[in-house]
């Protein structure tokens, strides 16, 4: 009986993941096509490839709510990592965000871009979200 309700709150826990999730990555993807229809500036990053204030606004919206609903859950971020911001344990859980997945398509007005949101568990992809 106990395994069962276990899984039983397991499940609710993903669901309601999966519902702060979707609810992000709409957020973000809005803010995105916003950006996208406005049209923007290119920086490069240290590593040469492109960054625009679409992938900084989708990362702000995707972080604050993630660390709002689920504090204890450390986040490995697209532009943080390229800032050398990186938690230290990621062992367990993490949640992993590519806040423009496809910014040179964004840049060269293709519109084969996504924002991604996942959360790895012991190094496994268990949950995410794709907004294309």
């Amino acid at each position: 009986m106990p395994k069962t309700n276990t899984i039983a709150a397991a499940v609710s826990d993903d669901e309601a993941m999966l519902g702060v999730f979707e609810r992000l990555a709409l957020a973000a993807g809005r803010e995105v096509m916003r950006v996208f229809d406005a049209g923007c500036a290119v920086d490069q990053k240290s590593d040469s490839s492109p960054v625009t204030e679409a992938d900084r606004q989708s990362e702000k919206i995707i972080l604050a709510g993630l660390r709002a609903a689920f504090p204890d859950i450390p986040c490995v971020a697209e532009e943080e990592a390229s800032a050398g911001i990186v938690p230290p344990d990621l062992d367990d859980a993490f949640f992993l965000v590519d806040p423009l997945d496809g910014t040179k398509e964004f840049v060269n007005r293709r519109t084969d871009f996504t924002v991604n949101i996942a959360l790895v568990r012991h190094g496994v992809p268990e949950i995410g979200v794709v907004f294309a």
